[in-house]
């Protein structure tokens, strides 16, 4: 199987918002310059269109609400808190910036979509080929993927 690195783009962010495990409300302004957002990595976020795209690979997942919500325009966006489970059943190779760059799977059941933790603490979300190009035919914004070379 092959396995690539979920990233995001870095050129257009979410807030910083403290990162709890139930609904989140989150006041801010100007809500349409994060119309275009579909990842935030740093706040381990995703759009709506994202998680239905999810939602089919990851059946059970719990995801929790973030609502970015304006007051004064009376306006929101939903966003969701997306952790995949740990998975640790690997040896890793990391870049320099603690990313996970080349794996090598212990047994054949690894999952389609987890977490990855370098000895920095650096998380990486990998994903199967199948749910990257799920992503790239449907014109996710703000991701990209990086494939993971085999140890």
């Amino acid at each position: 199987m092959r396995y690539y690195v979920m990233e995001a783009l870095e050129n257009a962010l979410l807030p910083i918002i403290p990162k709890g495990e139930s609904a989140e409300v989150v006041q801010s302004s100007d809500l349409g310059r994060f119309s275009d957002i579909d990842y935030d990595a740093r706040n381990e976020l995703i759009s709506d269109r994202l998680k239905l795209l999810m939602e089919r690979y990851m059946t059970k997942y719990d995801f929790r609400p973030v609502v970015y919500l304006d007051r004064e325009k009376e306006d929101q966006i939903v966003f969701w808190r997306f952790r995949p489970p740990l998975y640790e059943d690997y040896q890793a190779a990391y870049r320099k910036d603690g990313v996970v760059s080349h794996i090598s799977f212990t047994n054949s059941n690894a999952p389609i979509v987890f977490t990855t933790r370098s000895p920095k603490g650096v998380r990486s979300i990998v994903v199967r080929m199948a749910v990257a190009e799920s992503v790239l035919r449907r014109c996710i914004l703000g991701v990209k993927f990086t494939k993971i070379l085999e140890l």
